[in-house]
């Protein structure tokens, strides 16, 4: 019996920020006691009416029937990233990759609402939840009060990316990285690991450290070939799936999802699971990270 250990990355299809609206087409509503149900998907669910969920932002209009539309971002951050919500022209909703928000949305019979205005740690603070999209906490308007999000019925069926130039990686994190959409491609390697900047983006690691990079860390397996235990680096903006083939160099390969499904990382740089099979066939396992929501 051998084992052979593969780390591979996997991308699903991006969005643009100026697409439709990512918000569930049934489950929709905020609700403010003050304001009444707000909808974040409106009856024209495209740009800007209905509001598109993303990796760093947000962007499109929320629509109350007291109080009319409410600006979350026009999907063009100054700085390609987030928000910076220190002039007119770039304010809105930011996402920090994790599922919480913060920065203020606008609505011209309200003001400024703030979704920003408590700590990460605090249970209240507005969040999206990775796994299942559903929206919770509160936005806080001087105005109107409190703008409850987890209704229960508001949730976001997708994470959208904005790709300008079609290279399978986001616009933001390549201004993070290089400051600029040409460095890097789907094919180039910025630190020479042996990861495409790509597969980096992908995985969630820093595409300019050489040491940082998807791999499994260390495997060990029981005397009966019938379970494994795998070790492998993670971030904590990514999900992750372990997948075993009892073959290579089928075409294509065949690989078959675990029964962990498509799990979120433990705390910290690296993630433990624990693989069990029936019989004593060989595995080659490989960790493949994606995106959460795709």
């Amino acid at each position: 019996m051998r084992w052979i250990v593969i780390c591979a990355a996997s991308l699903f299809a991006s969005l643009s920020l100026r697409a439709a609206s990512t918000i569930s087409s049934t489950d929709k509503f905020g609700y403010s006691a003050n304001a009444g149900w707000i909808s974040f998907r409106h009856d024209q669910p495209l740009f800007p009416n209905g509001i598109v969920f993303g990796e760093y932002f947000l962007s499109g209009h929320a629509y109350g029937a007291n109080f009319g539309w409410m600006d979350l971002g026009d999907g063009t951050p100054a700085n390609g990233i987030q928000y910076q919500n220190n002039s007119a022209t770039d304010c809105g909703v930011n996402h920090d990759g994790l599922g919480n928000l913060s920065g203020y949305a606008y609505a011209a019979n309200i003001g400024w609402v703030n979704f920003g205005w408590a700590t990460i740690s605090d249970v209240n603070r507005p969040r999206v939840d990775l796994i299942t999209g559903a929206f919770s906490g509160f936005a806080y308007s001087a105005n109107v009060g409190w703008v409850n999000l987890g209704t229960g019925l508001l949730t976001t069926v997708s994470m959208a990316i904005t790709d300008t130039d079609g290279d399978g990686i986001a616009d933001a994190w390549e201004q993070t990285y290089f400051t600029n959409l040409t460095t890097a491609t789907a094919t180039s390697d910025s630190d020479g690991d042996g990861a495409s900047d790509k597969d980096e983006y992908i995985a969630g690691t820093d595409p300019e450290d050489g040491a940082d990079y998807l791999r499994i860390i260390s495997h060990s397996y029981d005397g009966g070939m019938t379970q494994a235990t795998v070790v492998f680096t993670t971030d904590a903006t990514r999900h992750y799936r372990l997948e075993t083939s009892d073959n290579l160099g089928l075409s294509p390969d065949v690989w078959t999802n675990s029964a962990h499904g498509t799990f979120a990382p433990d705390v910290g740089t690296s993630t433990t699971k624990v693989l069990s099979w029936p019989g004593t066939t060989k595995k080659f396992i490989r960790a493949v990270a994606v995106r959460p929501l795709p």
